[in-house]
């Protein structure tokens, strides 16, 4: 029984470990680098430890790892094996590596050695040069061994360099000790010959002497021969030579021979020209022209990459002459880049045949943006091309120049040539690109971008995010910040503004360099202009290299914050471009980009635009501008209708008041019911300054139909609702308070004055109406009334000229009610320092006045005339009161003479005329009254002043029975403006 519970415990301790899930490793060969695959089932956590030509990767589960997978190792890994919590890899000299997770999958890739690396870390005696002529010397042995010379093996050194991955045996990949050194001793000089003449044939030489042999080492080896003599004489280099054709820009030509395979497409800012050879490529005058500064060739894998920066709005066109490649870099719009066919796609058997001519092989390169393989299919034909990028969830279809580029984000997406054709099919699934590219995607060929936002379905551009994602988890915090700005560029396609601002801001903390990237500053204003947030899309003013993309984003911020005129026109340009963007994104621009348009009279624009996304609820209230901007109000109205029954609840906001506004215009409605309709829509969308509009439209509409006091009511409710925005409402409550006070009646206009003093505007405005109210007041016989009302005006108004203007106003007042005392006492309470000379003569005069009135004439004249012309009206009065005519005559004939001459006299100028008549009259100033009947008869109106001009002008006193007469008729003409006032103002209408 107990050696049974002994089994049973000894089984279920060992369960574990039998039943744990085994990771398989595979290994390939690619060109430029080999690769090695741990196939986990979930993502697992992992360290990667080099320590010169040792890597280490640490797993949680080391031992889960199943190594019989890695039997065939890839060409620069010479050993695989375990240790302890890891996995050990021993690396070929020189070689480099590059570790990232694609999804659960763990990937290492193992990067060629530069030529510098190999030829470092190569054996002595493998880089021996040769003779300068190009022969072997007789101390050094020749690849291929003399005749009767034994063959001598090659190093497994050189062995493992040369031979394939597939011919490789694990057993070589334990390191071996280098050969032995040769001897640094002069060799016998029987052994070091002479270079032969030229004119001797090389088959009369003699045969060299045999080496002696080496002195064994002391291994257990035997000691091995020296590796085969590495010729350093190459192919000839290819020539690119510059091109400067008439009516094409500025090309490169290529001597390459007959069959040789070309690719070329865009990635980003720079263009990716492959060439199926190895020569060395010579530039020349190529780095002396400004489109091709910067180009470089790297060869690798059987193929030559040439790069170099790519304008926007730029491409190539390639042609062929023979076996000569001339490829021109010219703008978009060129015909010579309009007339290249588009290449034709179709599906067979689940894969889809992309038809080319002449294919002549297909290789891997790492992607510059993205870091992902390129799947490159090369060509031997310049036609025909791949016109736009085209997504799906497991790869890219990229647009090219030349060839086929396929951006994989799978491992099972394979591409291969095939007779006139390259099939693209995905390992286990199946794929087709049969259906055309939209019109939208054809309209935005000529656009520039400057950004990544392919048109993809949403699968894909998840599982792109997806692996984005895996690529920033796998890399070092430093070195994400180029990940996070693709992350963030497929968050923003995806419509997905808030995600992207927060992998920004990631990326700016993991790494300050990020914080100075103007195009990541640019993208994070894209994230924020799409969120809503306008004033926070600072970046969009970041200094990039121009494009339509720039434009476009810079053109909906100006939409955005409702400049529709300075936004349309960039709008109009770069509509195309916005269509052909992934569909997340396009939903959210769209609408406000049509919109836009049509405010901003781009009417032709606005209906292309929409005709590409009929089917777009965004779009509803548009198509409704559009129609009332054409003149269809009957059409606008119901698409008004069917925009305000949509779910959107800004636009049926929108939609809701830009209809009832229609229908007012169009008189379908009045001023009344139109603001009855738009205040029952303010419950709509509240909060922002969409409703401020709209309140202040209700208000002027109020005010139109005679209702300030309505008006009134609800500006102080939105100045309540809205206090940030109460300097800007404050002009318009007192507007509306001014009217209210002048349509209201005279006793409601008090009351109402009352209730809200503080209303009053200062200044003219308001001290007019405090008069124009005083007046109406006095009108009706409540001169207590109207003193009042000015008294608490200007005792609530601070000291200053506004005060001192409402304390004249109250002066005049009680001067015109015979209350001297009154006059100088508002005077009093209102003088200030430092008045205007208008206001400080007006209040001199009504002093003076009041002091004549009290009795104090002498005062009164002695003030009068310190004030010079000003004063002599008053002056007048005074002396004419004092019965001193000839004194009252002149101050008036001065003040006459002060003001300016016309053609004709206004009411009151005609009045002065006369009043000085009668005092040259009364005073029997018979010269005086010629002298101004001369200067004034012919510039009076035909009327009842005229004619007692003419009276005492030309039917002179004739004795003492005539003055009591000239007396009445003096006192009548005075007291006219007196008498005639009230009447004028007694009542004054509503409206």
């Amino acid at each position: 029984m107990r050696h049974a519970a002994l089994g049973l415990w000894l089984c279920l301790s060992a369960l574990p470990v039998a039943a744990q899930e085994r990771v398989t490793i595979r290994t390939g060969d690619h060109p430029g680098h080999g690769r090695i695959v741990f196939d986990w089932a979930a993502p697992p956590a992992y360290q990667v430890e080099h320590q010169g030509e040792r890597v280490i990767l640490r797993f949680p589960n080391a031992d889960a790892v199943d190594l019989a997978g890695a039997r065939r190792l890839p060409r620069n890994v010479l050993a695989v094996g375990r240790v302890q919590g890891g996995i050990e890899l021993t690396l070929r000299p020189g070689t480099r590596i590059r570790h990232f997770r694609n999804g659960p999958k763990v990937a290492l890739d193992l990067l060629d050695p530069t030529e510098a690396e190999a030829r470092r870390h190569q054996p002595a005696e493998a880089v021996r040069p040769q003779p300068s002529n190009g022969r072997a010397s007789a101390a050094t042995p020749s690849a291929r061994p003399q005749e009767g010379e034994p063959a001598r093996p090659p190093s497994p050194v050189a062995i493992l360099a040369q031979a394939p991955a597939v011919m490789r045996d694990p057993v070589l990949s334990t390191p071996l000790p280098p050969p032995p050194s040769p001897p640094t001793s002069p060799q016998p000089s029987s052994l070091m010959p002479a270079r032969p003449p030229a004119d001797v044939p090389r088959a009369e030489l003699p045969a060299p002497a045999p080496e002696p042999p080496a002195p064994r080492p002391v291994v257990a080896r035997p000691p091995l021969a020296a590796a085969p003599l590495v010729s350093l004489a190459g192919p000839p280099p290819v020539r690119a030579r510059l091109l400067d054709e008439p009516g094409t820009g500025p090309g490169m030509r290529l001597q390459l021979g007959a069959g040789v395979g070309l690719a070329a497409f865009r990635r980003g800012e720079q263009a990716l020209v492959v060439v199926e050879t190895e020569r060395p490529i010579e530039f020349g005058g190529l780095l002396r022209e400004p489109a091709f500064q910067g180009i470089q060739a790297r060869a690798s894998g059987g193929v030559t990459l040439i790069t170099f920066p790519l304008a926007l709005g730029h491409q190539i066109v390639p042609r062929q002459e023979g076996n000569d490649w001339f490829l021109s870099v010219v703008p978009r719009q060129h015909p010579a880049a309009t007339s290249i066919p588009a290449l034709r796609a179709e599906a067979e058997q689940g894969r889809t045949v992309l038809h080319v001519g002449r294919p002549t092989r297909v290789v891997s390169l790492p992607d510059p943006l993205t870091g992902g393989p390129l799947l490159v299919g090369l060509v031997a034909q310049a036609a025909p091309r791949q016109i736009v990028t085209r997504g799906l969830t497991e790869l890219d279809l990229l647009e090219t120049f030349l060839g086929v580029a396929v951006l994989a984000r799978a491992d099972r997406v394979a591409l291969r040539g095939g007779v006139q054709r390259f099939v693209l099919s995905i390992e286990g699934g199946s794929m087709s690109l049969t259906a055309e590219p939209g019109e939208a995607q054809f309209a935005a060929l000529g656009m520039t971008r400057s950004f990544d936002l392919p048109a993809q379905p949403v699968a894909a551009a998840l599982e792109r995010l997806r692996a984005q994602q895996a690529a920033i988890a796998s890399a070092a915090p430093l070195l994400r910040s180029g990940a996070r700005f693709g992350a963030a560029q497929t968050l923003v396609g995806l419509g997905l503004p808030q995600e992207a601002q927060a992998m920004l801001r990631l990326a700016t903390q993991e790494n300050p360099d990020a914080a100075l990237d103007r195009r990541q500053a640019f993208l994070a204003g894209m994230a924020a202009l799409l969120a809503g947030r306008p004033n926070e899309a600072t970046g969009l003013e970041a200094e990039l290299p121009g494009s339509d993309e720039l434009l476009l984003w810079r053109s909906l911020r100006a939409a955005m914050q409702g400049d529709a005129q300075g936004a349309a026109p960039g709008l109009a340009a770069t509509w195309p471009l916005l269509q052909a963007y992934p569909d997340g994104l396009r939903r959210r621009l769209i609408g406000l980009a049509a919109e836009a348009l049509v405010e901003g009279a781009q009417y032709a624009a606005a209906r292309r635009l929409m005709e590409g996304a009929t089917d777009e609820p965004a779009i509803l209230l548009a198509q409704a501008m559009l129609e009332e901007a054409q003149g269809q109000p009957t059409r606008a109205l119901e698409a008004y209708e069917a925009a305000a029954n949509g779910r959107d609840r800004l636009m049926r906001a929108r939609a809701l008041r830009r209809g009832i506004e229609l229908r007012l215009a169009t008189g379908r409605l009045d001023a009344a019911g139109a603001a009855q309709a738009l205040e029952s829509t303010l419950f709509a969308w509240r909060g922002d300054a969409m409703e401020l509009n709209a309140r202040e439209r209700i208000a002027a509409l109020r005010r139109e139909t005679g209702d300030p006091r309505g008006a009134l009511t609800l500006l102080r409710e939105t100045e309540a609702a809205f206090p940030e925005q109460a300097v800007q409402l404050r002009g318009l409550i007192q507007a509306a308070f001014l009217h209210a006070l002048e349509a209201d009646s005279p006793l409601g206009a008090v009351a109402l004055h009352d209730a809200h003093p503080e209303l009053l505007p200062q200044g003219e405005a308001g001290e007019a109406m405090l008069a124009l109210l005083a007046e109406r007041l006095t009108a009706l016989d409540l001169s207590d009334r109207a003193a009042s009302l000015l008294r608490r005006a200007m005792e609530r108004a601070p000291a200053g000229e506004g005060r001192a203007a409402l304390g004249a106003r109250l002066a005049a007042q009680r001067l015109a009610e015979r209350d001297a005392e009154g006059a100088l006492s508002a005077l009093a309470a209102s003088s200030a320092r430092h008045l205007p000379p208008p206001l400080l003569e007006s209040r001199s005069l009504l002093a003076a006045r009041a002091e004549a009135r009290r009795g104090n004439n002498t005062l009164a004249m002695e003030a009068l005339q310190a004030l010079g012309p000003a004063g002599d009206e008053a002056l007048s009065e005074i002396l004419a009161e004092a019965r001193d005519f000839t004194g009252a005559a002149a101050a008036l004939g001065r003040h006459l003479a002060s003001l300016p001459a016309g053609d004709t006299l206004d009411e009151a100028m005609q009045r002065q005329v006369l009043r000085q008549a009668a005092l040259l009259a009364m005073g029997g100033n018979q010269p005086g009254l010629a002298q101004h009947r001369g200067r004034y008869a012919a510039r009076m109106e035909q009327g009842t002043a005229s004619a007692a001009f003419d009276a005492l002008t030309t039917d002179p006193v004739r004795g003492l029975a005539d003055l009591p007469r000239l007396a009445r008729e003096l006192n009548l003409f005075r007291s006219f403006p007196q008498r005639l006032e009230p009447l004028r103002t007694a009542q004054r209408p509503a409206g």
